[in-house]
């Protein structure tokens, strides 16, 4: 998950790496005269204001060096998220038509300490030199559950935003279904049972936004699960959506999820006209997110809704492969 330069992974080369690490060690320390008490100077990557990046600060951060609190935060592949302040932790993703984004926010009050964690994946052009053809969604068994998930037996209440197109709320609704229903083409019956014991309720409509940025940023969380259209327009080209999610120890406590409304063609129901994008299947992969899952790596695994990519006209990710279904059930078990 971590990104390191290439000086950090360079081998033992004599005495220079130790007075380098020395040297680092006393960047944080001042003295301001003899028997003056130290004073603690952030380390170089801590610049105030502004946005940091993860790839340059080490993986765990003492707050009592740099708080990361209420900062912004980039990642891989350009996602951003602002740390939380109020003890929670956070897990944002970027699904794009070119690949995908995570960046994963720890923060331990107790321990004073942040941990940061990123990766991103984009599908290579043309044949990759070791291609595996995909396996069937009903075979594969690949699967990836992210680090919280709601308490067995919730009913994950959300609210729908129409934003300012006021695009439709079905697929949305159909998606977020899909994955609480365990939604599938791999049975007769439409559906792999039993379904994961975590429901999902629709509260209405909302005139507040999903805690999400015009550049596809998690920010700061208002208790509230949000889903739904959202004009991004300082997003990356190929972003699709993003879902922001929050939580306590392994306990989710918030998610939302932002579909891009600005620059991209949907497509909802009928023939896809040709370059657009299919907002159930966006939809039915967010919503695994919401419910505990991480993307799954790998062309063998790109017949899973949650494969990290999304090529147009593609509706398969509507509804779920083995993987997915086995990873609902690994966290919540059978209703």
């Amino acid at each position: 998950m971590r990104d390191f330069s290439r000086a950090a992974r360079r081998p033992w080369a004599g005495p220079a790496p130790l007075a380098a690490a020395v040297s680092a060690a006393l960047a944080c320390t001042a003295f301001t005269g003899a028997g003056a008490a130290a004073v603690r100077r952030p380390p170089t990557w801590c610049k105030p204001g502004g946005t940091l990046t993860a790839r340059a600060m080490p993986q765990k951060i003492k707050i009592a060096d740099c708080d990361l609190r209420g900062r912004t935060v980039r990642g891989a592949n350009g996602l951003t998220a602002t740390v939380p302040s109020d003890g929670t932790s956070l897990i944002a993703y970027t699904l794009r038509t070119d690949g995908a984004a995570e960046l994963r926010i720890g923060v331990d009050s107790r321990a004073g300490e942040i941990s940061i964690g990123t990766h991103g994946d984009r599908v290579p052009q043309g044949r990759p030199r070791q291609f595996r053809a995909p396996a069937a969604a009903c075979q594969d068994g690949a699967y990836r559950p992210q680090s919280s998930k709601w308490p067995k037996g919730t009913a994950v209440q959300w609210s729908y935003y129409a934003g300012t197109a006021g695009l439709p709320r079905d697929p949305i609704a159909r998606g977020v279904a899909a994955v609480a229903e365990a939604r599938t083409d791999c049975t007769g019956a439409g559906r792999f049972t039993p379904p994961p014991d975590v429901t999902e309720r629709y509260a209405g409509q909302s005139s507040r936004p999903p805690n999400v940025t015009g550049a596809a940023a998690c920010g700061t969380r208002d208790r509230a699960n949000t889903f739904g259209w959202l004009a991004m327009p300082s997003a990356e080209t190929p972003v699709l959506a993003a879902t922001c999610s929050w939580f306590s120890g392994p306990t989710t406590v918030e998610t939302d999820m932002a579909v891009q409304a600005q620059g991209k063609r949907w497509w909802t129901g009928g023939t896809c006209p040709s370059g657009s994008y299919s907002a159930e299947a966006v939809a039915t992969h967010e919503a695994g997110h919401v419910f505990g899952l991480s993307h799954v790596e790998g062309a063998e695994h790109r017949m899973l809704t949650m494969t990290p990519s999304l090529a147009s006209c593609d509706n398969g990710p509507a509804t779920l492969g083995k993987g997915d279904y086995d990873g609902l059930i690994a966290l919540y078990g059978g209703r």
